[in-house]
């Protein structure tokens, strides 16, 4: 890890335990796992000890060799069902033998028991399968939610499908999932003079100042407001954010953050 990344990574670090991380930083020293360092004991041991001659009584040749060349490519089925107040779905994943992943939300227009969800959620997946003509195919029902993260991915679809409304007159509707990179208040700066614009907080610098509101402001956005500002503190001017561990983080601008 960086040194000013760990450093960061550990605000409860004392004095001495900083120091001593600074003090090793000009050293190549590498971190190996106990783990690691018997298996690789085990290893040498193996390469300084190995069977010079070779046994007379066994063949050079394995029997049925051309079993071993064989891939066994097999289909992955992870579903799960939820009933809850909302109402009923099940959540399937199927992921093919190169990775491709295809996630199906079912929502139940009748009420089941969770048993009964689950039950519903394993049919559904091998029907799904059956429509695809999968052949070989393993199936990850409840005894796996917990150890595997694809079954996470089930448990999230049969949960959000109770919670979609979907119009009599449609049978499917499409979820997409984006992935961001940047948080949203930076995509609405579109000058690239950003020296002349207020920074991003400087709403909740005016009002922990003064306590007045930006103009044309709503109800609703005077409580937001007031609640995001009692997450930052003012200490000689310069806004800090208090983290839950206690920590305070310096806020800046976007040019000074990308620098």
């Amino acid at each position: 890890m960086d040194l000013i990344k760990y450093l960061f990574e550990k605000p409860v670090l004392n004095g001495r335990m900083a120091r001593w991380t600074l003090l090793l930083a000009e050293f190549d020293i590498k971190y190996i796992p106990l783990k690691a360092i018997k298996g690789q004991a085990v290893f040498d041991f193996l390469a300084d000890n190995a069977i010079l001659e070779r046994p007379t009584t066994h063949t050079t040749t394995l029997p049925d060799i051309g079993i071993l060349n064989i891939v066994n490519e097999y289909w992955e089925l992870y579903f799960d069902g939820a009933s809850n107040y909302r109402g009923c779905g099940v959540g399937i994943l199927l992921i093919s033998p190169s990775g491709d992943h295809t996630p199906l939300s079912i929502k139940l227009d009748f009420d089941v028991t969770n048993n009964a969800a689950e039950y519903k959620a394993c049919l559904y997946g091998l029907q799904a399968a059956l429509v695809l003509k999968i052949q070989n195919l393993m199936v990850y029902g409840d005894s796996s939610l917990i150890i595997n993260q694809d079954n996470q991915f089930a448990d999230a679809l049969a949960k959000l499908s109770p919670l979609v409304n979907i119009p009599p007159y449609m049978d499917t509707l499409s979820v997409v999932v984006e992935r961001r990179s940047e948080p949203a208040y930076i995509n609405t700066i579109t000058s690239d003079d950003e020296e002349n614009q207020e920074p991003w907080y400087r709403s909740i610098i005016n009002f922990k100042t003064t306590g007045e509101y930006p103009p044309n402001i709503e109800k609703r956005g005077k409580g937001a407001l007031r609640h995001l500002a009692s997450q930052f503190v003012l200490e000689m001017g310069q806004l800090l954010k208090k983290t839950p561990q206690g920590t305070l983080l310096m806020c800046v601008n976007h040019k000074k953050g990308q620098e």
